[in-house]
């Protein structure tokens, strides 16, 4: 459409309009030799004609020199049969205007000039319409009566709905549509339509958390959805715990995992959940997956761990594949580097007279994730509890569980923590 408009506007740039802003049609005239065959051509010439008496091609080519003849005709006695008086204010029947009869025409699809092929089913389209809105028919060249698009691409009902919407001068998009119009309108590359799309797209309202994580599910194998899905992941905070719950956390691709662990925006009762969610991911194919364990661990943020479970998951934790990458190096030198992190906090505080009751740790977490506090979690506790120390990836694994059991709105009724006034576990009352 953009090309249609860009095009209509050169063209006026470039042609005269008619006098008084008249319609016109556009004529070829041709001149050929008097008395000779059509293909004496002695010149031809294309003009815009609004006035019908601007079609005599004297009026177009010079008078060539003839023999004046002795009789004269009537018009040469000076008689106009054109000039009628009161001509002008004659009543002029109706008509139909133009743009009814054309929206007539191809609302009910009548005199169709192009069939669309999809699977075998064919539809009766006209190509003005699809070339109107559609950079892909508009740069087809040359044009077949029949055009075959593949199935992969544009499935026949997305074909469908994007053809009503061509049609349609207030067109709505139904949410269970939305991701086979996108990808057929990213193949048949319509702008407004794709724009249209992206309305959507856009809005938390229509797409944040629970919504946004179905749509980043639902997009998954599909290059052309990568765009949509990048930004679905960014709306995952609260319902992260809930979405890695279920079967479809399993196949998330390795950079999509980063990218979530790597957020400050995600929302978790406590870091060491983040190392969970890490072994959960990993133990699903271990072999294939190993090789991006030093990623992962990058993403973990070992100081806002409680101080009480840096201590002792080496020797508490059963978990296998869980104790075998709490042995890599890497992973003993980050545990031991937070751990002296959080103890030299500590004595400088008690240095400065401060009373030591580890609220400086919390300080820490200020500047980190964004903190939940669920009264479905069998293992939270103050950060600063001693019962930290026996948290288990047994008892996590218990935790994703629950989760599955709650209603799907759970997750909107979990209270944020208040960092600055943490709430103390049952341990500390």
């Amino acid at each position: 459409m953009d090309e249609v408009m860009k095009k209509h506007k050169e063209l006026g740039q470039t042609k005269t309009k008619p006098a008084g802003g008249e319609l016109t049609c556009s004529v070829h005239f041709v001149k050929y030799s008097p008395g000779s065959s059509s293909e004496d051509e002695l010149g031809s010439v294309t003009r815009l004609v609004s006035k019908a008496e601007d079609l005599e091609l004297a009026r177009v080519f010079k008078r060539q020199a003839a023999d004046i003849a002795k009789s004269r005709s009537l018009f040469e006695f000076g008689h106009n049969f054109e000039d009628v008086r009161d001509w002008l204010t004659i009543e002029q029947p109706s008509k139909v205007c133009l743009k009814t009869v054309l929206r007539y025409m191809v609302e009910n699809h009548l005199k169709t000039t192009v069939k669309i092929e999809i699977n075998k089913m064919y539809f009766n389209c006209h190509l003005l319409v699809l070339q109107a809105y559609s950079k892909y028919f508009m740069e087809l060249n040359p044009i077949p009566f029949v055009v075959t698009l593949p199935e992969s691409k544009v499935s026949q009902k997305a074909f469908m709905l994007v053809y009503k919407w061509m049609l349609s001068d207030e067109p709505i998009l139904e949410r269970k549509d939305i991701v086979t119009v996108f990808v057929a309108a990213t193949y048949l590359r319509v702008k407004e339509l794709l724009l249209h799309c992206w309305k959507y797209f856009d809005d938390k309202n229509c797409f944040n958390e629970a919504s946004a994580c179905v749509m980043y599910v639902e997009s998954r194998n599909n290059v052309a959805l990568d765009v949509v899905r990048n930004l679905m992941l960014t709306r995952i905070q609260k319902f992260l715990l809930t979405f890695v719950a279920t079967s479809d956390f399993l196949d998330l691709p390795h950079k999509h995992l980063v990218y979530l662990l790597s957020s400050d925006e995600i929302c978790v009762n406590s870091e060491i959940e983040i190392l969970f969610i890490a072994v959960r991911w990993l133990g699903h194919d271990w072999e294939r997956r190993k090789a991006n364990v030093q990623s992962l661990i990058d993403c973990i943020r070992f100081s806002s761990m409680p101080l009480w479970y840096l201590l002792c998951v080496r020797r508490v934790e059963t978990h296998s594949l869980l104790k075998e990458l709490l042995s890599l190096p890497t992973v003993d030198s980050l545990i031991n580097q937070s751990i002296a992190q959080i103890t030299s906090k500590m004595y400088e505080e008690k240095q400065e007279g401060f009373i030591l009751d580890y609220d400086c740790i919390t300080k820490n977490l200020q500047q980190s994730r964004r903190w939940i506090v669920d009264d479905a979690c069998p293992y939270y506790h103050h950060i600063c509890c001693p019962h930290t120390r026996d948290i288990t990836f047994t008892q996590f694994e218990s935790y994703l569980a629950a989760l599955q059991q709650q209603s799907i709105d759970y997750w909107t009724k979990v209270d944020m923590l208040d960092v600055k006034n943490p709430r103390k576990c049952g341990c500390m009352q």
